[in-house]
């Protein structure tokens, strides 16, 4: 059977992270190998994930000392920074064919890994694709994460779509390519959960090739320019809704009510990260799901 490993990235949240670890393993664990655990130099309101690594005997922890967003292509061969960037550790020191990269914050319902690794057949990655919500072709009606790689418009239609339908971020219209408008500026394989072929990414990615790597923020977020290089170069992607076996942001939908009249908010990723108190609440919210469902595990 064809093993992967598994790439996450924590910045606090460790009931959150406990919990989508223990899920996937739970559903998928015959598929994984090694998890690669990247940790943030500083968490949000000096929490600690000491307690994630007590619980995983095929966890190897990295915590590099800076940490990195946009590409500088000077530093590129400098080993230590290119590691500063997200998922770039368990990228480069994996052995596996595939990597699966998820968010921290996510709960597993089924077996995702074995479902893709059925799917991804030659595609360079698996996942859902396309930051859609966000995007001016979307909410036109043209595209979509299963048309990413059949709609076609000019750079004049992409332009007129865009001040049709105003993009979410007011960045999106600088970032049109003349040449070929798609991929959009909000297209990418998010890394929600995502399986990516990772000799494709080592060999066309710096160092080795000149394609920003997974975890950088060179156009409106993280991975675009990743998948917009590889897209460009004629590698192709498969659209995957992750919704199906997976709950992404699940510790978020809690019933708040000593914050805001009892009502039940869904705040998932960095949204939560900046109100203490929906963070304190999901946290809350994971920590008693996981004692009620893994503590023995």
């Amino acid at each position: 059977m064809q093993k992967v490993d598994v790439i996450i990235n924590v910045y606090g949240k460790p009931w959150q992270t406990l919990c989508a670890l223990k899920s996937l393993m739970l559903h998928s664990g015959e598929h994984i190998d090694r998890i690669w655990l990247t940790e943030e130099k500083f968490h949000p309101y000096d929490d600690a994930i000491d307690e994630v690594l007590t619980h995983f005997d095929n966890i190897i922890h990295f915590k590099p000392n800076d940490y990195y967003f946009t590409r500088g292509t000077t530093n590129m061969y400098d080993e230590a920074f290119r590691w500063g960037f997200r998922y770039q550790y368990g990228i480069e020191n994996s052995d596996k064919k595939y990597v699966f990269i998820t968010h921290n914050d996510i709960l597993y319902t089924g077996d995702i890994i074995g479902d893709m690794l059925s799917k991804v057949e030659e595609y360079a990655g698996i996942g859902l694709i396309g930051q859609c919500w966000n995007c001016p072709a979307f909410r036109g009606g043209y595209c979509d994460g299963d048309r990413h790689d059949t709609f076609k418009p000019t750079h004049e239609e992409a332009l007129d779509i865009s001040r049709r339908f105003p993009p979410a971020r007011y960045h999106h219209h600088e970032h049109l390519n003349k040449e070929q408008p798609m991929p959009f500026p909000e297209c990418r394989l998010n890394e929600f959960a995502c399986l990516i072929d990772r000799h494709i990414t080592m060999r066309e990615c710096y160092p080795n090739g000149e394609t920003p790597l997974f975890g950088s923020y060179d156009i409106l977020d993280l991975g675009d320019a990743w998948f917009r290089g590889l897209f460009m170069k004629g590698y192709k992607f498969k659209h995957y809704d992750i919704n199906g076996l997976s709950d992404h942001g699940h510790f978020s939908r809690v019933d708040i009510r000593n914050y805001q009249a009892g009502k039940t908010f869904f705040v998932s990723g960095y949204p939560t990260q900046l109100d203490h108190n929906l963070y304190l609440a999901a946290e809350s919210a994971a920590k008693e799901y996981f004692e009620t469902h893994f503590n023995k595990l």
